[in-house]
Parts: C-alpha cells; sequence; structure tokens
C-alpha cells in the first residue's frame, strides 16, 4: 500500500516537474550542482543531513548552485551582496513561496507563507502593535517572568537546556503576546506539539501515518483544539476581549470574527516568536559559557550604569532598567549581534523566481525555488578572516555595518518582530549576568542548525544564583 501511494506521489510530482521544465531552453547556463534522483531529486539526502547536507555543496560547488528538493528544482544562493540584492527585489525577481509542507502546516495566509498585499498589509499593522509604547507597557511583565524563571532554574540541581528553554520563550510568547495563561500540564502538551510541528516542517508532503508531514498536521490540529477550548474556558467570545496585536493575523483578508482565524492567528504567534526566539537563548547559553571574559565585559557595562545588582526574588521592580536603556548599552548590543551572526534562528529564506534572471554569469531560470542562504553568509563572510570565531568586539569597530547581518531578513521581507526578540534577548543576557552564574555538561556544545539551532546532545545546565 505504502509502495503505491509513494509510485503515485511521484507520478504527481513528474507531472509538476515536465510541467515546469516545459518549453525551457536546454542550453541555459545554470548553476553547478547535482539533481539526484529523478523526480525525487536530493529530498531525502536532506531531510537526513539537514544543514549539513548544504554545507556540503557549497564547500563542493561555491555559494551559488542547484539542487532538486520537495519537487523542485532549486538553487541556495549566499553571499553579501546576492543577498543584499535579492531582498531587495521581493515581489519583482523573487516572491516568498516556502515548500508545501511548510504552507500547508503553517497555514496559506500566515505573515510567514503570504506574500504581495496579503504579507505587506500584516507587517504594517504589526510594525503598528510592536510599537515604543507597546514595548514600554510589556517590558515590566517581561522582566518579571524571566527574573522568576532564572531563580527557578537556580533552585534545580540540574536544567535540561533545550527543552527547558523552549518551554521558557513559548510560554513567554502566549502570556506577552496573546495574554493566554495556562495550566502547566497544558503547557507541557503545547511544547511538546511545537516541538513535533518544527522538527517535521521541511519533508515530503505525505499525509500518512508514519510520515513526519502526518505527525506535524495532527499536531497542529491538537493544539488547535487546546486553544479553542482555553478560549471557551476563559470566556473570550470577541475580538475585542484580545491583545491588538492578534486582530493581524485573524483579519489577514478583511475577514470578520471567526473563531477559526483567531485560533490560527494563537497558532502562529507563539509559533512565530516562540520557536525562534528560544532557539536564540539556547545559543545565548552556549556562547556565553565559552566566553567568561565576555561575561565579564557585560558586568562592567552593567556595572557602569548602576545595572548589575540582582532584582529581589519576587519583588521585581525595574527601577533604571527600561527599553531605552537596554538600547543604550553598546556592549551588550554587540554580543546580541554577534550571536545572531553565528547562529540565525532562521538559516534560509525560500522564494520562487518570478521572471529569469542573471548573477554572477548564472541563470536563474523562472519558476526555480531560491533559497537565500542566511547562515551560509554570515559563516562565509569574506571580509572577515574569522567568521566562525565568537568576537563581539568586532561590531565596535567603524566598518561594522559591512558585516553581513541578514537574521531578520532585509527588504520588504525584513521580520517585523525583531524590536520584540531583541528587547526578550537582551534582557535575557542582563538577567543571567545579574542574577547567576552557570556552567554546562559540554564545554562546546556540539550544535545542530536545521530546523532551528539547538544542541545536538542531551545538553544540561548547573545554575547558581548570584550573590553580591
Amino acid at each position: 500500500m505504502l509502495e503505491f501511494v509513494l509510485i503515485l506521489v511521484v507520478g504527481v510530482l513528474l507531472y509538476k516537474m515536465i510541467k515546469q521544465n516545459s518549453g525551457r531552453d536546454c542550453t541555459e547556463n545554470l548553476p553547478p550542482g547535482q539533481m539526484g534522483l529523478p523526480i525525487l531529486g536530493e529530498s531525502l539526502q536532506f531531510i537526513y543531513k539537514k544543514a549539513k547536507f548544504f554545507d556540503e555543496r557549497r564547500n563542493k560547488h561555491g555559494h551559488i548552485y542547484k539542487t532538486h528538493l520537495f519537487g523542485n528544482p532549486t538553487i541556495r544562493i549566499s553571499g553579501k551582496k546576492n543577498l543584499e540584492k535579492l531582498f531587495a527585489a521581493e515581489n519583482k525577481l523573487l516572491q516568498s513561496a516556502y515548500p508545501t509542507s511548510v504552507k500547508t502546516i503553517i497555514g496559506k495566509n500566515t505573515l510567514a507563507t503570504s506574500a504581495g498585499k496579503v504579507h505587506a498589509d500584516m507587517k504594517v499593522q504589526i510594525l503598528r502593535c510592536f510599537s515604543p509604547e507597546f514595548f514600554e507597557q510589556k517590558f515590566p511583565e517581561i522582566s518579571h517572568f524571566l527574573t522568576d524563571r532564572i531563580y527557578d532554574w537556580c533552585r534545580s540541581s540540574q536544567v535540561t537546556i533545550f527543552s527547558e528553554l523552549h518551554s521558557t520563550f513559548l510560554e513567554l510568547a502566549s502570556v506577552s503576546l496573546v495574554s493566554m495563561d495556562m495550566p502547566k500540564s497544558e503547557k507541557t502538551r503545547i511544547q511538546t506539539l511545537y516541538h513535533e510541528i518544527t522538527d517535521n516542517l521541511f519533508t515530503l508532503p505525505i499525509n500518512l501515518p508514519g510520515f513526519g508531514f502526518h505527525k506535524a498536521l495532527k499536531a497542529k490540529e491538537e493544539l488547535n483544539n487546546l486553544f479553542r477550548n482555553r478560549i471557551k474556558r476563559d470566556g473570550k467570545t470577541s475580538c475585542e476581549q484580545f491583545p491588538a496585536i492578534l486582530e493581524t493575523f485573524y483579519k489577514a483578508q478583511n475577514s470578520d470574527f471567526e473563531e477559526d482565524d483567531l485560533v490560527n492567528g494563537i497558532f502562529e504567534l507563539i509559533f512565530n516568536a516562540g520557536e525562534t526566539i528560544s532557539a536564540s537563548a539556547i545559543c545565548v547559553l552556549c556562547h556565553l559559557s565559552q566566553y567568561p571574559r565576555v561575561v565579564e565585559k557585560l558586568r562592567d557595562e552593567l556595572s557602569s550604569v548602576d545595572l548589575l545588582t540582582p532584582p529581589e526574588e519576587n519583588n521585581n521592580d525595574v527601577v533604571n532598567l527600561k527599553p531605552e536603556v537596554l538600547n543604550k548599552l553598546s556592549y551588550l548590543d554587540c554580543v546580541y549581534k554577534e550571536i545572531l551572526r553565528i547562529s540565525p534562528a532562521i538559516g534560509g529564506s525560500y522564494r520562487k523566481v518570478l521572471q529569469t534572471f542573471e548573477l554572477e554569469g548564472y541563470t536563474i531560470p523562472k519558476d526555480w525555488t531560491v533559497v537565500l542562504g542566511i547562515r551560509d553568509t554570515h559563516q562565509t563572510e569574506t571580509q572577515l578572516s574569522d567568521p566562525s570565531v565568537f568576537y563581539p568586539e568586532r561590531w565596535l569597530d567603524d566598518d561594522s555595518s559591512k558585516l553581513s547581518f541578514f537574521t531578520f531578513a532585509s527588504g520588504p521581507r525584513r521580520c517585523p518582530g525583531k524590536g520584540y526578540a531583541s528587547l526578550v534577548l537582551k534582557l535575557f543576557i542582563v538577567k543571567l549576568c545579574q542574577q547567576c552564574d552557570f556552567t554546562l555538561s559540554e564545554k562546546n556544545p556540539e550544535m545542530v542548525a536545521l530546523p532551528t539551532p539547538r544542541p545536538k546532545n542531551n545538553l544540561t545546565g548547573k545554575f547558581i544564583s548570584r550573590k553580591v
């Protein structure tokens, strides 16, 4: 039965591939690379190797190469000048277009998967919600949340890094952005379901038991049912009872208030904020644990503005610590940028080619998929002799503006959640420096980059309250 289904799927993909390639000049000067097996291309290798798949091909073919993934002929492109050009060409040469598995799981009219006017309108509304007044209002709540969570870690004999930080920042997103608090049993289940979805986003779109796509769809269905039941238990029956930012998600097409739209909005908002920020927070711990001199420099900077004293537990008044103060801490900003440069939460952006164009002498054909390699570009920065080394001070140089930094994309698709991510992650770094000393079970934790950065092994940490 499974073989029959796979043959059927292969047949559909074959038809799609033939249609895409019909009428195409076979003499096109395509980039180097392999197209893999008939129909399946190199999808299975990618699913198995994940980020290493791209690393191996970049090392062999350079920063522009072709492959075939998930039924689509694909070209992966890296390099600062190339990404600047192509991010700026959104809706002209390229348009955001993720694989079928991603669009189906996340949804077609979401911030991540929408394009053109729908995406532009959503982005404008989100940026209006993420105003200075919003951050000023939410700052104490986020500060208190992080303070209490770090003190919880200090009381634990051991903290499992991935599961704890994943849980922490999913919960923070649900509380600070959605105003939805839940009992511990629901929080645990929600974390598991989001993890199931993230791990199976990029896969073959085969909706049968045993396949990752099927697991992700079932996880999302259960997740949405949990949100739907929580809404009913909280007695929220109208859009006015939810934070304004949610309106952007459930009225993407100017529709009337519908519960399903609201539930999908809650799903996406928590997913976008929780998954990426938790991945970056893990990278914060991994990098700072390896560079105690960086922690000391951070503490010196905090001390210079009288912000090093640990907040008292259950009395988390942030007297001098405000959003505008965070933004004035120059070394903190360097550390924040360097962590996101080396370990961007999203390693690549998917696009569909709207019209054939030339790049570095290669033909990039219409209707092909292009992956803009963010992680590749950062890690192979030609202006740096040591792009893979964690060195925050590089951002203090006068020419630091020339460094590659596409963590939040660029151009029309620049992430509108950049301000929220910056506030949360900088505040997290400050709280760590104020409240505790910590060590990890591995001195140099091995990380995997896809679907988001995370420890390869069961990384644990020990947190000890810092006394002044």
